[in-house]
């Protein structure tokens, strides 16, 4: 099997997979963010993984997926993959809370309101801008260590960054490579955004513009999981920071009033919250299709 029916063969198995996955979502009227979703969601993250595994099976294909974690020579990438996901999400929220003062919530709204739909009626005391400012440090030491989250995302690295990825620098060199792998990727959440994923509440144009977002988002992520697993030959780096993300990605919402926009921010999948890593990617950007040394 030659390398482009490959590519379409993941692509199209992945694609497939994901139809299967979602197709409950949309038959049973899911609720948005709701158990069947959340379910369903985890179970999506391990697609990727078993579409590569078909192609393999059916190509014959015994080319390696960076499946050795070089933890040695890769401690740059590791370091990069534990710290930057935490402190790029705080500071993409701070950038959002600068612009929109008025969606700071200090009182904890969301929490109160979280803890009112799952039957709890606790009070949640207000917090403040010093004890936030902690509380975002903590969480981005504390990221990198949430481990079942890294497992989840280890799905995603091996099918995307893993298996597709170097197949399409093969054809298109690093950049377009790693732009068109985010794409793909983005693509492949679309039926999630449609129930809720990043994208909650009401925002203009939604689902479409959530999911165009999401593309966005991906894209942008993708940049720099894909370096990591350039750079370190191995995608164990991008579980990393794939998992650190996971795990801090919501917490802004905290201390966010209700109304926000989210395809703005606070969370990092707004393109506010994610100025960040905007940045970062358009940095590592620079450094792809140079001769490595």
């Amino acid at each position: 099997m030659s390398r482009r029916s490959k590519i379409l063969a993941f692509l199209g198995v992945e694609y497939a997979l994901v139809f299967v996955c979602t197709l409950p979502l949309f038959l049973l009227g899911a609720e948005p963010m709701g158990p069947l979703m959340l379910g369903i969601s985890v179970l999506f993250m391990f697609l990727p993984a078993l579409a590569a595994l078909i192609v393999r099976r059916l190509s014959g294909d015994r080319s390696g997926m960076f499946l050795r974690p070089n933890i040695k020579g890769a401690r740059r990438q590791y370091l990069m993959a534990a710290l930057l996901p935490g402190g790029l999400t705080m500071a993409g929220a701070a950038l959002y809370f600068l612009l929109f003062p008025g969606d700071l919530d200090l009182s904890m709204g969301y929490m109160s309101e979280l803890l009112a739909l799952s039957g709890q009626a606790a009070e949640v005391p207000a917090v403040t801008l010093p004890q936030v400012i902690g509380a975002g440090l903590v969480l981005t030491l504390i990221a990198p260590l949430v481990v079942v989250n890294h497992i989840a995302a280890f799905g995603e690295e091996l099918g995307w960054r893993g298996y597709l990825l170097p197949m399409l620098i093969e054809g298109l060199g690093e950049r377009r490579a790693v732009l068109m792998n985010g794409v793909l990727w983005g693509i492949a959440h679309a039926p999630l955004v449609c129930f809720g994923l990043n994208y909650t509440g009401e925002y203009p144009g939604a689902p479409f513009t959530g999911i165009l977002m999401m593309v966005v988002f991906a894209t942008v992520l993708g940049v720099f999981m894909s370096y990591l697993t350039l750079r370190s030959g191995s995608i164990w780096p991008a579980c990393v920071a794939h998992g650190a993300v996971n795990a801090v990605r919501e917490a802004p919402l905290l201390i966010c009033a209700a109304g926000y926009n989210a395809l703005l921010g606070p969370k990092p999948s707004g393109i506010i919250g994610m100025a960040g890593f905007i940045v970062l990617g358009g940095a590592l950007m620079l450094r792809l299709d140079k001769k490595r040394k």
